[in-house]
């Protein structure tokens, strides 16, 4: 062990002294301390006490998409720094900066060819908005300023994207904590295109795709000539892995194209390769008016984001009033530059839409669980949703933690996912292999027999024998 974490314990308590955790429950920290890591390597993680996890969570926000110690990410990033490290981003810029932007316009679909970078997620989602409207009042419509967004969706925690955020069981909270500040004149939500749990009790095909037609009422409550965009992530996120039905997205296209809305895809998770095409949207032929990426862009190597616009759109405006210390930062570029080609050189993005099918068709067969009420996945973007009861489709209540049980056996057995809203989440990086998925696999199931048991007497759930794989 390195002599900086010698002292496990001490390290541990200065942690809680010293750091103040993101959306972490101080009782849960003081009960179990933070999780210290010390290294990883490709899929594996390795924490201060020596112990392997197989990560099928690319760092615990579908961030690491290339893995763990990729030094020629490190080594570009160690030239770049060396070379030179910072830029203004007031006119200013940067040779690694300029070949990221025309990298990213290769890759991204349509005519979407200009970037503004900035550094996270919630960044990029605010200047997708102001994008949008800074962009009609150029265009001589100024009065468009409303914005739709999905119920359930997340967008980030700055106060803008905040009020994109739909509410949902996870994120709830954090929309609470920003209630007194939230514009909610500004933000107008819509049905999300939740088949398992459609708000109207309908059917896919039967239903007309009625979710997409909430999209366009949203749009004539807002009045059609004050909205300005649609935000939406084209498989939502943390709402549960959301993969919405067939041409639900071609009809909020024709939607936003009908009434002269600009339409923003929200690729922070789903991009660089996560669902198995380069793009979320990528799966349903459909060109946004901007995107939004960040995480899987440096694979977490570095901070790095941007709002990607189409031509028109950066040719329309005659300056965009925006800033971001870091913005464009030369180090961060560099970082991305070497993760695209990591990429598109090993065809990662083909390896997630491979081992995704069949680590899919593996968690299928857990549905033999009393508890598991569905799997969905695009890619390797998957997520278990737990249930209380499978027929009617009825949730656990919150406070039970059943979905926070499975990953804590689970990280016990050495497997890493994430428990929210009552689903298990698994993004593995896309260098996952077939023998990973397997595994990943087979302790889902150890875990999730192992909660039916512990819960199946408090509530009245069905024992797990014969369930599972």
């Amino acid at each position: 062990m390195d002599t900086q974490i010698a002292d496990l314990s001490q390290l541990k308590q200065d942690a809680l002294d010293k750091i103040i955790f993101h959306a972490t429950p101080k009782a849960w920290l003081s009960k179990r301390g933070p999780w210290v890591l010390d290294r990883g390597e490709g899929a594996l993680l390795y924490d201060a006490d020596g112990r392997e996890y197989l990560d099928a969570l690319s760092g615990g926000v579908f961030a690491v998409l290339a893995g763990y110690g990729r030094e020629e990410i490190a080594r570009a990033m160690y030239e770049q720094a060396q070379r030179l490290p910072y830029t203004s981003p007031y006119g200013t810029t940067s040779a690694v900066t300029v070949e990221l932007a025309r990298k990213l316009a290769e890759v991204t679909p349509g005519d979407l060819e200009a970037s503004f970078f900035c550094t996270s997620g919630s960044e990029a989602v605010e200047a997708a908005i102001k994008l949008a409207r800074q962009y009609h009042e150029a265009n001589g419509d100024g009065r468009r300023y409303k914005v739709i967004s999905l119920r359930r969706a997340y967008h980030g925690s700055t106060v803008g994207a905040l009020s994109a955020t739909g509410w949902s069981p996870g994120f709830g909270v954090f929309r609470r904590s920003a209630d007194p500040v939230v514009p909610a004149a500004g933000f107008a939500n819509a049905m999300p295109p939740y088949c398992y749990h459609c708000e109207l009790g309908l059917t896919y095909p039967g239903c007309d795709l009625a979710c997409g037609t909430t999209i366009e009422q949203a749009i004539l409550g807002c009045d059609p000539e004050l909205v300005s965009c649609v935000i939406l992530e084209p498989i939502m996120a943390t709402a549960g892995c959301i993969v919405p039905p067939p041409g639900y997205l071609a009809k909020v296209r024709e939607i936003c194209d009908r009434y002269g809305v600009l339409l923003i895809s929200d690729e922070v998770v789903c991009g660089f390769g996560r669902t198995g095409r380069w793009f979320g949207v990528d799966h349903f032929d459909v060109v946004p008016d901007i995107m939004v990426v960040a995480k899987g862009l440096t694979s977490g190597y570095a901070p790095m984001a941007a709002a990607i616009a189409r031509r028109g759109i950066a040719e329309k405006l005659p300056v965009f009033f925006n800033v971001h210390t870091y913005g464009g930062h030369p180090v961060s570029a560099a970082a991305a530059l070497a993760n695209i080609g990591i990429i598109e050189r090993e065809d990662l993005v083909e390896n997630a839409a491979s081992v995704g099918r069949y680590m899919i068709g593996l968690l299928l067969e857990l549905r033999g669980h009393p508890i598991v009420g569905d799997v969905r996945g695009l890619g390797l973007f998957m997520a278990v949703e737990l249930v209380r009861d499978a027929a009617r489709r009825e949730s656990f209540a919150p406070e039970l933690g059943v979905d926070n049980q499975v990953a804590a056996v689970a990280r016990e057995m050495g497997l890493f996912v994430r428990p929210f809203g009552g689903t298990v989440f698994l993004a593995p990086p896309l260098i996952f292999t077939k023998a990973q998925a397997e595994r990943t696999v087979e302790v889902l199931d150890t875990a999730l027999a192992r909660v039916e048991a512990q819960a199946s007497s408090t509530a009245n759930l069905p024992t797990a024998a014969g369930a599972g794989r």
